[in-house]
């Protein structure tokens, strides 16, 4: 009689255990925009702060704006990675060179500097367009079209 229970459970357990899909665990490890591999991009990190208290982050700039801009309503506040010193600091504050010669993470490229005097060595060194946070906001949002 008891085996005949245990024969009648298996089918449950088995619809449980293998139909049921399971869910990926959210490690913090992998880019929330494009999927890329945080482990790989400390120089380029970029963490997101929402207004229901939750964090994300992105390998780098752009993606971390691509966020920002498609949920602007939810976005408190955002930091970055120097390039230089690896630290972050508020991404509001700080200054960027868009598309130099330098891929940190992905093209057209946003490096991240907190300092505007290494922002434009680093400029003069490698190209590109030194931007504020908010131009870049907009160069980006025009790019990708995206929160218009």
């Amino acid at each position: 009689m008891v085996a005949s229970k245990w024969r009648l459970l298996i089918p449950v357990f088995a619809v449980l255990f293998i139909a049921a899909p399971v869910p990926a665990a959210d490690d913090g490890l992998r880019c929330v925009q494009c999927g890329m591999d945080l482990t790989k991009y400390p120089h380029s990190l970029y963490t997101i702060q929402w207004k229901d208290g939750t964090v994300t982050k992105t390998c780098g700039v752009q993606c971390g704006l691509t966020q920002h801009l498609m949920n602007r309503d939810g976005f408190e506040s955002s930091t970055a990675t120097d390039l230089i010193t690896n630290r972050e600091f508020p991404a509001a504050d700080g200054f960027y060179v868009f598309k130099s010669s330098v891929t940190t993470d992905m093209g057209p490229g946003f490096i991240a500097f907190k300092d505007q005097t290494n922002t434009e060595k680093f400029q003069k060194g490698f190209g590109g367009e030194v931007v504020t946070y908010e131009e870049a906001l907009k160069i980006w949002a025009e790019i990708k079209k995206v929160g218009h």
